[in-house]
């Protein structure tokens, strides 16, 4: 039997319990709100910059693997709770051409944790996705870098993971 007594239940936490084991998190209070890490050939506009920052404060709202699409500040598709990000993305893009295919085009993207890989970028441009924002810190940044570049989107960093299970 664990005895719970001994942990400090501060504030800053937020804890799941599931019988005789727990999760514990971070609290995540953060609103992204600073100077966006432009890392693309391709700048933002002004109205892309308030998309990203709308859509990546979404995520913190959305559950692990959090993909948000959002158009000029109204989400249109979110994928959650996959094992991957790519099946994220995939739930995300399908349920915004499902509902609202006339906002895609020229729509950003937001993702609660770094790409690992570049399939999920490849994934969302392939939609109309025109801008994504994410953490950044994936040892294969450069090759996420690369497919923004190859595929003339912004890419910005904000080195602030909103995951969340």
């Amino acid at each position: 039997m664990i005895d719970y007594s001994k942990f400090n239940l501060s504030y800053k936490k937020h804890y799941q319990f599931l019988g005789n084991a727990f999760l514990a998190q971070d609290s995540n209070d953060i609103l992204l709100n600073k100077k966006l890490k432009i890392v693309s050939k391709k700048k933002p506009s002004p109205k892309q910059i308030i998309s990203l920052k709308f859509a990546f404060n979404i995520c913190k709202f959305v559950k692990s693997n959090a993909v948000v699409l959002a158009n000029n500040k109204s989400t249109i598709g979110i994928g959650s709770g996959q094992p991957n990000r790519l099946d994220s993305c995939k739930i995300a893009t399908n349920k915004a051409l499902e509902f609202v295919p006339e906002k895609i085009i020229n729509s950003v993207a937001a993702s609660d944790a770094f790409f690992p890989f570049p399939d999920g970028i490849e994934q969302l441009t392939e939609t109309g996705i025109k801008a994504i924002i994410q953490p950044g810190g994936s040892i294969n940044d450069k090759k996420i870098i690369e497919a923004a570049n190859n595929a003339n989107i912004v890419m910005a960093f904000t080195g602030i993971r909103h995951f969340k299970h």
